[in-house]
Order: C-alpha cells, then sequence, then structure tokens
C-alpha cells in the first residue's frame, strides 16, 4: 500500500509576490499551485492507494473564492482519479465560532466521492480500490479545542481498542508534538499552543502517525514512523534553507511503514550578507560583483548590509536595485543595518582625565540619543556609581 502524507498548503500566503501577467493572480499563488501539481502528478503517476492531509489548506479561516476554486481543481482531481484523499481541519481552517462551518466542511456537504473531512476526533474507514487491503483505517486528530485537549488522555484510547486487526491503521494529526522544533510558522499562529504528548501518538496498532503544523520536516519517532512531512512550499525567509517536500510511505503486508520524503519544485530563497564596513573600496561595487556571480534566477532575494556611515553616503542604492531585479524573480528588499562611528574630539582633553561620568556623556552625545533619554541614563548611571562607592567603602 502507498500513502502520501503532506501538510500546511497555505494557499494565500502571497508575501514576496506580484502580479502575473497572463493569469492576473499573485506569482507566490502560482508557486504555491506548482507544488500542489507536482505532488497531485506524482500521486496519479505512481498510483498511490490514498492521500492523507493534515491541516491548514488556507493562509487563514476565511479564503477567497479563487483560493477554494483552486485547492477544489486539485481534490477533485484526485478523487475522480479513485484516490482517497482524507482532509484534517487544521487551526487556520477552523472557525472562531464552534456552530460555523470550516473551511472544508463543503466536502462533506457536497458527498464528494472519494473525500473523507475530519473535523472532530474519530476513528474511520476508508475503501481502498487497488490496494491488497480493503480498506485503510484512520484515526484523526484536528485542531482541538482546550476541552478536547484536556480529555485526550480518555478518549484517544477508546479509539484505539476499536481498531480493527485486520486493516491497517494511521494517525492523523495537527497540533504540536512534544519534541518538535518550530519554524516560521511560529509567526502564523497566536496565542501558545498546547502540546500533545509523544507516547500517546505511537501506539502499536498504528502504522505511521501523519503530523501537520510545523513546516519543517521532522521526524520524532521510528516505532512506529512519527514525522511532520513539512510545507510543499516556502513561506519566508525563515524557511530559506529548508527543503520542502512532501512524504510517500509504503505500508506492507506486515502492516510496518516505510517512508521517504520526495522534494518539490519550491521558489528559492536567498538572503545576500554583506560587511560593509572598511573604508578602502567602493561598497556599491562590491555588491554588484557579488550579484553578477551569483545565480539568481527565478530567486526571490533580500540584501542585508552592514555598513558604515561614510559607505553608506557612497551607495548607489538605484544601481543596486537594477542589476538584482534584472538577474532574480523578486527583490524583497534592501536593509541596511548602519554602524555609526563615535569618534568624538575631546579638544585635547586625555580620555584618562574624564570621570565616569563625563565620559558616559560623551557617549550619549554621540549615540544622538535624545536629550530627555540622557537625563534618565544619567541619574541612573549616578545611582550606580554611588552603589559602587558604597560597596568599595
Amino acid at each position: 500500500m502507498k500513502l502520501i502524507h503532506f501538510a500546511d498548503l497555505h494557499l494565500g500566503m502571497e508575501n514576496y509576490g506580484k502580479t502575473d501577467p497572463e493569469s492576473g493572480l499573485s506569482t507566490r499563488l502560482l508557486d504555491f499551485l506548482r507544488s500542489f501539481d507536482f505532488m497531485v502528478d506524482y500521486a496519479l503517476e505512481g498510483k498511490v492507494d490514498a492521500v492523507l492531509f493534515a491541516g491548514d489548506a488556507y493562509k487563514n479561516r476565511e479564503p477567497t473564492q479563487t483560493h477554494q476554486r483552486e485547492f477544489a481543481k486539485r481534490i477533485l482531481k484526485l478523487s475522480k482519479n479513485q484516490i482517497p484523499v482524507v482532509l484534517l481541519v487544521g487551526n487556520h481552517d477552523t472557525p472562531n465560532v464552534a456552530s460555523k462551518a470550516n473551511t472544508l466542511d463543503i466536502y462533506s456537504t457536497l458527498e464528494m466521492d472519494n473525500v473523507f473531512v475530519i473535523r472532530t476526533l474519530q476513528l474511520i474507514e476508508i475503501p481502498l480500490h487497488n490496494a491488497e487491503f480493503a480498506k485503510l483505517q484512520v484515526i484523526g486528530l484536528p485542531w482541538l479545542s482546550r476541552k478536547e485537549f484536556e480529555n485526550l488522555a480518555q478518549t484517544l484510547p477508546i479509539l484505539y481498542k476499536n481498531i480493527k486487526p485486520e486493516y491497517p491503521t494511521v494517525t492523523v494529526v495537527h497540533g504540536t508534538v512534544e519534541g518538535a522544533v518550530y519554524g516560521s510558522e511560529r509567526a502564523l499562529t497566536l496565542g501558545k499552543d498546547p502540546i500533545l504528548p509523544l507516547p500517546l501518538l505511537t501506539h502499536p496498532a498504528v502504522s505511521y502517525v501523519a503530523l501537520g503544523h510545523i513546516h519543517k520536516r521532522q521526524i520524532l519517532s521510528q516505532d512506529p514512523p512519527t514525522l511532520y512531512s513539512g510545507s510543499l512550499e516556502r513561506v519566508d525567509f525563515g524557511e530559506e534553507k529548508e527543503e520542502k517536500s512532501f512524504e510517500l510511505v509504503e505500508i506492507n503486508d506486515q502492516k510496518k511503514a516505510k517512508h521517504q520524503p520526495i522534494l518539490t519544485p519550491a521558489r528559492r530563497f536567498l538572503t545576500l550578507n554583506f560587511d560593509l564596513l572598511g573604508e578602502s573600496f567602493d561598497p556599491t561595487e562590491k555588491i554588484l560583483k557579488v550579484a553578477q556571480k551569483s545565480d539568481l534566477t527565478e530567486t526571490i532575494v533580500k540584501v542585508v548590509l552592514n555598513i558604515s556611515t561614510e559607505n553608506l553616503e557612497r551607495l548607489r542604492v538605484a544601481e543596486i536595485k537594477k542589476a538584482i531585479e534584472e538577474k532574480a524573480h523578486l527583490l524583497a528588499g534592501i536593509t541596511k543595518n548602519v554602524e555609526r562611528s563615535v569618534r568624538q574630539r575631546l579638544e585635547g582633553v586625555s580620555a584618562e582625565t574624564l570621570s565616569p561620568l563625563q565620559a558616559l556623556q560623551i557617549y550619549f552625545e554621540a549615540k544622538e540619543y535624545p536629550k530627555e533619554k540622557i537625563k534618565v541614563l544619567e541619574k541612573y548611571g549616578r545611582e550606580l556609581m554611588e552603589e559602587f562607592k558604597e560597596i568599595a567603602g
């Protein structure tokens, strides 16, 4: 039996995008759809038996009609090709009012063939069309409410007891599991996530545990395999160095699973860092030289400059932008971390003759702090010096 496990699609994340002239859509939306299409085509060509989606179809709980249309096209393609799809509800799919529909409920309402939506903690059986097993059992742990989470240690074992030994079982989870390492998705979440105990998920009757919610691929357990597949596409520069993938899972006749990541054609992100604190060179030429040698094709580029005030004055920003924009997919920005020179003429006064308070005053003025701030800092400085004198006797 072959399965695909993927998660955290987040359609609607369109930062660092521009309008595609042919479709009128954001190029970042097209990036996410390209990786999604790659996964769907892989499923069709590889004749997988089912697809497990571990939550977060969209950026937020109110996706646009365009985002819903594009997601539905690909789910329908799998469905029409007799590939069952399990859609688990994630936190970005969940409405803020319990009585409202989530972003995936429409598939249950339409009773689409081969599509199974899990919005509550439950064990379901899905029929398989071409596998050696007639059915696959799926335990679904969607994004849980606080009360559901508190009762999980009592409710989940009940589901384990209902597992039929003749069929393989997988668990699909959307949440934070103990031992997981966060990536840039932390910026997309609000509040503090409840932590799911890993031992609660690694039941011997379960062949594989498919996790979603954290964008960085990581394996938390080998028995059974318990892992985050990671997201299909990079969200921002926080994921610059992460490979993006989905997981191909194979379960043998002994119900043992093996797995491997399948890399997607995710958009490349690249940060170019420059140290421009010296004074004996042209900072613009140094940047242009690196940009000319670098492969920036189809890349979203960010430039970070650690630069002195002297070199900042000599920097030809328009020339740098033009050179990078001609080669890259997009220039996300140029960040300038300016190190200001703290040189102060003391009019013949030796630094050794200055009191600590006088030296502080000169430092504050050189840093161009506001006068009110200087007064407060001087007050604390005096108090610290007095305490030191008392301690020193």
